[in-house]
């Protein structure tokens, strides 16, 4: 199956979701307020039974949860936190519908409990994947359909069971297709998007290996400088004394040295040597990376250092093995920076790296900070 499917939009795009919550309250404040709206007038004068109260309480409890959704720091799986929102909502739908088993006739087509299960559905859109959107969507559906034809309520008379089953259930229906269709669309666009701008990552990674080999050419000019001033003095005279000899082995020693240090260093280590960066990767983890994993941190980290500017902040990378053979990858700066301008400063570096690691994770304090996982071996996007 398509990753598209199986995806959320805020999976593949977590910044563009930074609001999380607003989308539940906007979709829960619209529903929240035509349900009560249409209650106080449908018992316009009479005691509002509550069975409808109750069904408000469940459809806001409904909204609350897919708050929770959104929230990137709770853990668990996407199919567990999904569930709990749709349960709510049919218990909204079903208590509204017992109001109306002695109360007052009901108006299908005006009636605000599949009105409400339809937002709470939309507002599920961001954070579900399209295939889990379509099978809850659906089973919403076939289940508001079956409630309304079977339960004997109180109706108008203007439509026959049938009819009213449709009609009910039919917004819920539209909300299930067009949110389906739109996580779908967001994550297969921006899958599309990451995965067809190779030219980027591939002129990181050259600038990357660039930027390496003139570390590392002026580090063998430092040492030429240091070696040939005595190779000509030797070379002019013509005579090598004990004294020469003595210079000369410990000359050896001291390059031999410098040669061996520098020949261990991974990439990271070399170019923490003209950024303000600290590498805790005693395995060398970092040399394991692929051409497009390398290009797509370098980007990251020459944004954040050049955005940190003249500060004291350190940005500190650790690259850990983990017992499956991956590596764990944790990038963090003390560096506090508004909301806006670290959505700004990550989002055009996020998506070349969503595509070449997994498991991607920012902070979301007012640091500079991300997690995320080398797969083993070859990784993602080799």
């Amino acid at each position: 199956m398509s990753d598209a499917w199986r995806r959320a939009p805020n999976e593949v795009d977590p910044l563009s979701w930074f609001s999380g919550p607003l989308v539940p309250i906007v979709f829960g404040g619209l529903a929240m307020t035509f349900g009560v709206a249409v209650t106080l007038i449908s018992y316009w004068g009479d005691p509002i039974p509550w069975f409808d109260w109750a069904a408000a309480v469940c459809l806001l409890l409904g909204f609350l949860a897919v708050g929770l959704v959104a929230s990137p720091t709770l853990k668990a799986s996407r199919l567990v936190r999904t569930i709990p929102p749709i349960l709510l909502g049919w218990a909204s739908f079903i208590l509204s519908l017992a109001a109306h088993l002695d109360g007052p006739p009901l108006m299908v087509e005006v009636w605000w409990a599949p009105i409400g299960l339809a937002f709470l559905i939309g507002a599920l859109a961001p954070y579900a994947s399209a295939i889990r959107l379509l099978a809850f969507g659906s089973a919403s559906v076939v289940y508001s359909a079956i409630v309304i034809a079977v339960v004997p309520f109180s109706s108008v008379g203007y439509w026959p069971r049938f009819s009213e089953a449709l009609i009910g259930s039919g917004f819920v229906l539209v909300a299930t297709a067009a949110s389906t269709v739109f996580a779908y669309q967001v994550v297969m666009r921006i899958r599309h998007w990451s995965s067809t701008d190779p030219g980027a990552a591939l002129s990181s990674a050259v600038l990357g290996e660039s930027a390496r080999m003139d570390i590392l050419q002026r580090e063998l000019a430092s040492i030429g400088d240091r070696t040939m001033p005595f190779l000509r003095r030797i070379a002019h005279s013509g005579i090598v004394t004990a004294q020469d000899r003595d210079h000369a082995k410990l000359l050896a020693d001291e390059v031999r040295g410098e040669l061996v240090e520098r020949a261990n260093r991974s990439w990271l280590d070399s170019l923490a040597m003209r950024m303000d960066l600290t590498v805790l990767d005693a395995d060398h983890h970092a040399d394991r990376m692929t051409a497009n994993q390398r290009a797509a941190l370098l980007g990251l980290l020459g944004a954040v250092s050049e955005n940190i500017g003249d500060t004291r902040s350190t940005i500190v990378i650790q690259l850990r093995g983990e017992p499956d053979g991956s590596t764990a990858v944790a990038l963090s700066t003390d560096v506090q920076l508004p909301e806006g301008r670290r959505t700004t400063l990550l989002a055009p570096h996020y998506f070349s790296l969503q595509a070449a690691v997994d498991g991607l994770r920012w902070s979301t304090g007012g640091g500079l900070g991300l997690q995320f996982r080398l797969p083993p071996k070859s990784g993602k996007n080799s």
